[in-house]
Formats: C-alpha cells, structure tokens, sequence
C-alpha cells in the first residue's frame, strides 16, 4: 500500500508535468489541525488550469494517480444538475484504498476559490501568485451564532415539518413520515450545534453533517439524540418524534438563555395538541 506521502509526491508529478496545471492546493481534514488523522482521510486536493476542456476532454491522463476500482463523475451526472461550469470534480477509489477527491478550476476563479475556503494549503505555485503568507485554519467552517429571526425559523421549521411526520404515519405512508422526520433532526440538530457553540465563542467547526457534535455533548444528551432514531415502523416513528419535541423544547430553552434569544413556547401548543403530543415517558 502507498504511503500518504506516496500519494502527495504523485499529485505533484502529475502536475509538474503538465503546464496546463499551474497550481495545487489541498484541503478538507488534512490540513486540518484539529481533527486527528485516521486512515480513512481523503485527498481532497483542486488543481488551478488554464484550459478546463483540455483536461477533461480526454480523461486518460488520470490513470498517472494509480489503479483506479472506482470513481465518479459528478459534473458528468445526470442524477444531481450540475451548477458550475468552471469547475470540474473527479472522485478515485484506487486498489489500495486510497482515495483522491480532485477539482479542477480555471485560473480566472483563483481568487474568488482562494477566498471561499480558509482550510486550504498550497501545494504547488508554478507562477508564485499566491502570498508566502497564506495558511490553513477552519474559520470559514465557524459555527455562526444565532440571531432572533433565523433561532425563530428554526424552531418554525421543526414544528411545521412535525405535522408532515404525523400526516404520513395516518396514511401508513411510513417512508414519508421517516424522511420529514430526518428533516425535524436537522433542526435539533442546529439547536444542538448553537448550544455548544456557545460554550466556544462560536469558533468551532462541527464538520460535515454535525460528525464531531457528539464530542462536546453529554451522555444523556448523546442518549436523547439516539433515541430519535427508529426503525421503519409506525410505533417507533411516533415515539421517537414525540422524544425528540421534549429534547428540542430543551435545548431551544438553553439557548433562549445563553444567547438572549425571546422562545415563546405558547405558541406551538396547538400544534403539539395537532399532532397528538401531551408527554411520552
């Protein structure tokens, strides 16, 4: 199996020896000092081109990274519309597991790319057009802390998709209410990400899909938030809704007082009556 800096000395030389490519950057968890490394870790890396359509007319040129088993085209898809024109991503699996998440980007959105992601390290700078100066943190990534109207549209958004999980359970139409009962956690699970972020000044970065939340929750906060997530049945639907409306009155409590945000709980009585909520045990 390769080396981690196997594959870095090969992302290189690819681009060394193509004047097409002018620059190299990785980010994501690798450049990263916050996050400890495992095995499992992604290359994500972008190389900056002058000609886009020069390298992905003919894709040949990526067997130089290794014996690919797997890999994705996303902007190829026709299963998610792509919504860039400049850019282009192409995903590897090799035969010893290593994985390399590539984007190419035209030179012209140097500047806009290097400003919309603070986890960056350069590389590779054919031309030096990049200032010695610039360094990976994950400030770009900061929880952002609560205000009035959008600690509202949360709260909103959690109990009016409440009574989508219920319309789908009195039409045993068990595959809707679970996924609106996914998008209810999404909002616990913001609710969740204000509380503790709080505690941090709000300089921390969860990660992608709240994957290190659990690292700065209780163990009872980390049961309740098991708790909401049932099997496939109508029963458990139900129940595991009904925990997670007593764990969200909670935290939105917690943060009402942290972040000196008005919570009129009052409000969503009807609803809960609606929904045929009272108290679950």
């Amino acid at each position: 199996m390769r080396s981690d800096n196997d594959i870095i000395n090969t992302i290189l030389s690819v681009a060394k020896n193509n004047e097409n490519i002018r620059l190299v950057c990785m980010n994501g968890s690798r450049v990263n000092n916050k996050v400890d490394y495992d095995q499992y870790q992604d290359f994500d890396i972008a190389y900056i081109v002058n000609d886009l359509k020069e390298l992905t007319h003919n894709l040949s040129w990526i067997n130089k990274f290794g014996n690919i088993i797997m890999m994705q085209l996303p902007d190829n898809q026709d299963l998610y519309e792509n919504q860039s024109v400049d850019s282009f991503h192409i995903l590897m699996l090799f035969d010893d597991y290593k994985r390399i998440d590539l984007t190419l980007i035209t030179k012209k959105y140097l500047s806009e790319y290097l400003s919309s992601d603070s986890l960056l390290k350069i590389l590779l700078d054919k031309d030096n057009v990049v200032d010695n100066n610039f360094s990976p943190d994950d400030s770009k990534y900061w929880l952002k802390e609560p205000y009035q109207k959008l600690f509202d549209e949360c709260i909103n958004e959690f109990y009016w998709v409440s009574t989508y999980v219920m319309k789908g359970l009195w039409r045993n139409q068990l595959l809707y209410a679970f996924d609106h009962l996914n998008i209810c956690r999404e909002m616990l699970l913001l609710m969740l990400a204000w509380d503790k972020g709080h505690l941090l000044d709000y300089k921390v970065n969860f990660g992608k899909n709240y994957k290190y939340l659990s690292n700065h929750m209780s163990k009872s906060e980390e049961n309740n938030l098991i708790s909401t997530y049932p099997t496939l049945n109508s029963s458990e639907i139900k129940k595991s809704l009904y925990k997670m409306i007593i764990f969200f009155d909670d935290i939105t409590k917690s943060v009402s007082d942290k972040c000196d945000l008005i919570y009129d709980g009052k409000q969503y009585l009807e609803v809960k009556k609606y929904i045929g909520f009272d108290y679950i045990n």
